[in-house]
């Protein structure tokens, strides 16, 4: 008799979850599922708590949701991915299991983790199914013509809406209902520290999740060429939280908005949030074919040669958001507050550790997961180093974000600003790109600090700094 497996991971759905589908593709056979926390290794990874609460609420959702389809989800808790493996062979042999269905994580130490389980479980007839889920497309359908792997964005995207226009995008339905089986009460054993998230913003389980990106494609998604890159008027989706513990799937992502709007059309707008999905699909391709991703090493090897500050004050002041410049204070604030920052503010904020306080780009990397409600190690790596002009595809290096520029351009009224930083409440529009010229014009005391650094003077000096690495490389 056959009885098989399902290993929930970063896949927290029923709906389209591809080893969910095939693991329960046959409505006689037994099913079981586990989920395994590793708080040791999420504290390695700089799981932020945020996060941490964030997976704790779906996982209470998708218990519900399992037994709804009268399939147990044993919730357990392992302190790191080497004893997670002895507790996965103990429950096979325990439960009898002849099947175990998973769908692929691409870090480096989840691949070393499920290589070790996948030769243990082989040693006992067990057999193992492995599912690309997290990605549009399997990975491996990505190359060029000749096999190789893409450096560029536009050539890998090109070929991603080539597939994408010859075959039609599937999403798996959730599975059949079996024998339903009684709720069990028992406590989720989740000792990794959680902290409080604002579920009005961030949906809580697939329902919800789905319902926020059927409304944001309904009401937003035709503005949204105008609007995402406005901080204060909260037109983003927010769905990358859902995204980054597989809430939701990106397939899904797609499904809605060609359902919405014509894959043919020419619009700008039907392309933005698109184009983002699939910046998100080209980090993670290039997590999966550069381990050394995982382990903070640039892709560019110039980077080798770049001599980093390593100035405490400024980098407190960056975490601290007490830098003077009132556009990256409001967004590192947001940050701490929220676990979650706009993405034209996450760009400022990152460009100005590196291109100006000339700090470490893995310094920063590393905070940000640290605090990040939707922290993803590709997304996240992906986009510092593009911000750093270190990796394949990125900003050029000249491309050097001025901070008060910034602001007259997104956020002119200060609207975005002045949420996050109470003190300047009450400087005008006008001023609040330099509040301490008011603060001096009109002698009115604002408890704010004036710039750390002069924007002109640490551009300079990084642009010397870097063409300096790049010559002696």
């Amino acid at each position: 008799m056959k009885i098989h497996l399902m290993w929930f991971r970063n896949d927290l759905r029923i709906h389209d979850n591809t080893a969910l589908h095939f693991c329960c593709k046959d409505p006689l056979i037994k099913v079981l599922s586990i989920f395994i926390s590793t708080p040791s290794q999420w504290q390695k990874h700089d799981m932020s708590f945020k996060k941490s609460e964030y997976i704790y609420k779906n996982l209470l959702e998708l218990k519900k949701n399992m037994l709804s389809l009268g399939i147990p989800l044993d919730i357990h808790e392992s302190m790191n991915f080497a004893t997670s493996i002895q507790f996965i062979i103990q429950f096979c042999k325990k439960n009898k299991i002849t099947d175990m269905f998973y769908n692929y994580e691409y870090e480096i130490n989840e691949k070393k983790r499920d290589l070790s389980i996948t030769q243990l479980l082989n040693k006992e007839n067990i057999l193992i199914h492995r599912f690309h889920d997290s990605v549009i497309l399997p990975p491996d359908k990505i190359c060029t013509k000749n096999g190789k792997i893409y450096q560029c964005f536009y050539f890998f995207k090109k070929n991603i809406i080539n597939q994408l226009k010859e075959t039609s995008l599937k999403c798996w339905p959730k599975p059949n209902i079996r024998n339903s089986i009684k709720y069990t009460k028992k406590k989720i054993p989740f000792t990794y520290k959680r902290e409080k998230i604002q579920t009005k913003i961030y949906p809580i389980g697939e329902e919800q999740a789905l319902n926020q990106l059927i409304f944001f494609i309904e009401k937003n998604i035709e503005n949204y060429e105008l609007t995402y890159n406005i901080p204060y008027l909260n037109t983003t989706s927010l769905l990358s939280v859902c995204l980054s513990i597989g809430v939701l799937s990106p397939r899904q992502c797609l499904y809605f908005l060609f359902k919405k709007t014509m894959f043919t059309s020419k619009k700008k707008y039907q392309y933005r949030w698109f184009n983002e999905l699939l910046w998100r699909e080209f980090y993670k391709y290039l997590l999966i074919n550069n381990p050394q991703l995982s382990k903070y090493e640039s892709l560019l090897n110039f980077e080798k040669k770049i001599k980093w500050n390593s100035n405490e004050n400024h980098l407190l002041a960056w975490k601290n958001g007490k830098t003077g410049y009132p556009i990256i204070d409001a967004g590192m604030r947001q940050l701490k507050e929220h676990g979650w920052i706009h993405n034209r503010i996450r760009m400022i904020c990152a460009c100005f550790l590196v291109k100006n306080l000339l700090i470490d780009w893995r310094i920063g990397e590393k905070y940000f997961i640290s605090k990040l409600i939707d922290g993803d190690l590709a997304i996240n790596n992906g986009n510092w180093q593009w911000i750093a002009s270190v990796g394949i595809n990125s900003m050029p290096y000249f491309q050097i974000f001025n901070p008060i520029n910034q602001i007259k351009k997104f956020d002119s009224q200060g609207l975005y600003i002045k949420k996050y930083l109470p003190e300047l409440r009450k400087v005008p529009p006008s001023d609040i790109s330099i509040p301490y010229n008011w603060s001096y014009k009109t002698g009115k005391k604002i408890n704010y600090p004036i710039p750390i650094i002069d924007y002109n003077v640490t551009k300079k000096k990084f642009l010397f700094t870097i063409l300096s690495a790049k010559r002696s490389f």
